[in-house]
């Protein structure tokens, strides 16, 4: 669940400040594939962003996150004209940024921000809900390189599911469909499964030679990022008509909607309230949506399943908005059209 601190941030200002000497905020999002920074000149209303490598902390360590971060700020700030020193609130959304001490961890690493005063670290669905919601009650649901799901109540309450990282969760994500079209062809190999498209996918994809190479090249060299890159492989072999990776899809897309419906349940959603749809594996094609949305709206009929109006790191300047109290200040509506 988000800290006491992410909480708060969560609930609308009453009422703007009248002039910020800072004119700028700052968002980051953070996660298993790329980290973004966007900056917005409240003056302007002027968004820059820069782009990184991989930030969660699950992936690349604190140090990793912390470098990816800080890369992704210099290049945004950069572009801005900006310096820390004018940056009003800053809200660094970041994969398994999960707990108070790796939030603060990761906080102690970004010297540079300290003259912000004190950025808010949140995990990364705080920022999708965020931009899929404008901060506003609803879910937001990421898949991309790993799955989480967050929803917020009209009364402020709030709850996760998912989020756990690829050892213990991360079902419906673009690692957990890359996974399974793995297993497919080892268990082709094996004798255990019907042939399908997806083992001389593979082997094309990877530049393997024999299945047998699958072992040295997951334990070896490749990340959970090499792995949810093969994702793609198995929505075009769907797509191609290939009954195997249809039925991974299937699946990948009811294990996700299995989260949202646990946070809808535990908050008590109803009526009309969004779903927003964050990351790349909702491209992956209508098997995996089509499951995806059947189990949602079975339980949920008047769920307004919705692409996010920005991405993640302008929801973390609209949170970042909220914190200094500029929110109003903004058309949040109007700049997601200049989407980070």
């Amino acid at each position: 669940m988000p800290a006491p601190e992410a909480v708060a941030a969560l609930e609308p200002v009453p009422a703007p400040r009248v002039a910020l000497p800072r004119p700028f905020l700052l968002g980051v999002d953070g996660g298993g594939t790329k980290t973004t920074a966007a900056v917005l000149d409240l003056r302007r209303s002027t968004l820059t962003t820069a782009t990184a490598g991989p930030s969660n902390l699950d992936v690349v360590g604190l140090d990793g996150a912390a470098a990816a971060i800080m890369e992704a700020v210099r290049g945004a700030l950069g572009r801005a004209g900006a310096t820390a020193h004018e940056v009003a609130a800053a809200v660094l959304a970041v994969a398994s940024a999960d707990t108070d001490e790796n939030q603060e961890a990761l906080r102690d690493r970004l010297t540079e921000l300290r003259p912000v005063g004190r950025p808010l670290v949140l995990n990364d669905v705080v920022a999708a809900w965020a931009a899929g919601t404008l901060g506003r009650p609803g879910v937001a649901v990421i898949s991309g390189t790993g799955s989480n799901a967050l929803g917020v109540a009209a009364d402020g309450r709030t709850w996760r599911c998912g989020g756990w990282g690829h050892l213990l969760g991360d079902e419906g994500s673009g690692y957990w469909i890359g996974l399974h079209g793995m297993r497919a062809a080892v268990e082709f190999r094996d004798g255990r499964a019907p042939w399908s498209a997806l083992v001389p996918r593979l082997l094309a994809f990877y530049r393997l030679d024999l299945v047998e190479s699958v072992d040295d090249l997951v334990y070896g060299s490749l990340d959970k990022a090499g792995i949810a890159a093969f994702a793609v492989e198995v929505a075009a072999a769907a797509a191609a008509g290939d009954a195997v990776a249809h039925r991974i899809l299937t699946e990948a897309g009811r294990l996700l909607a299995d989260q949202v419906r646990t946070v809808i349940d535990r908050l008590g959603l109803v009526g009309e309230f969004p779903v927003a749809l964050v990351g790349g594996t909702f491209n992956s094609g209508p098997p995996f949506l089509e499951a995806f949305t059947a189990l949602v709206t079975a339980t949920s009929p008047h769920a307004r399943l919705v692409r996010p109006r920005m991405s993640p790191a302008v929801g973390a300047v609209l949170l970042a908005a909220r914190q200094a109290g500029a929110e109003r200040l903004v058309d949040w509506a109007g700049l997601g059209a200049l989407r980070a």
